[in-house]
């Protein structure tokens, strides 16, 4: 005895396998596709802010300078900080093709020679229109002199 299907009820399985995909699958490719893109961020972040608080350290020129000079172009922090932000800004150049905004903030401690870089980026997220995440990284370096006290 061959069963035949109702002839009502033929094709049904596609319409349910395209309801499954649009309401399923689909969501999930987009929230796989947002962790994708927050951890990548969050890589570039670090590689970034630990690139300009090095550059911050290294461009101290040498020990004597730094402790003379405090008050001068060291203690307003516009030299270091701006050359900070320049390789912070050079190292997220992809930053418009993979859609976030990124800033950075440096703070420098004289007396114990330490630079503290603070990088955040809004990243906008596909899933969840309108919404947007904000990752946080910190990087710490020591500061490097060139001459001897």
């Amino acid at each position: 005895m061959v069963i035949r299907p109702n002839e009502r009820e033929r094709g049904s399985t596609l319409a349910w396998v395209a309801v499954l995909l649009a309401v399923v699958v689909l969501p999930l490719m987009l929230l796989v596709g947002d962790g994708v893109r927050l951890l990548y961020v969050q890589g570039r972040l670090m590689t970034a802010a630990d690139a300009a608080c090095e550059d911050a350290s290294w461009s101290v020129s040498d020990r004597l300078t730094w402790q003379r000079v405090k008050d001068d172009r060291y203690l307003a922090n516009w030299y270091l900080v701006g050359r900070a932000q320049n390789t912070f800004y050079q190292m997220l150049a992809e930053k418009t093709a993979v859609r976030y905004f990124p800033s950075l903030s440096v703070q420098l401690d004289m007396d114990n020679g330490r630079a503290e870089c603070r990088a955040q980026a809004r990243v906008p997220l596909t899933m969840l229109a309108g919404r947007e995440v904000t990752i946080r990284v910190t990087a710490n370096a020591k500061m490097r002199y060139a001459g001897v006290q």
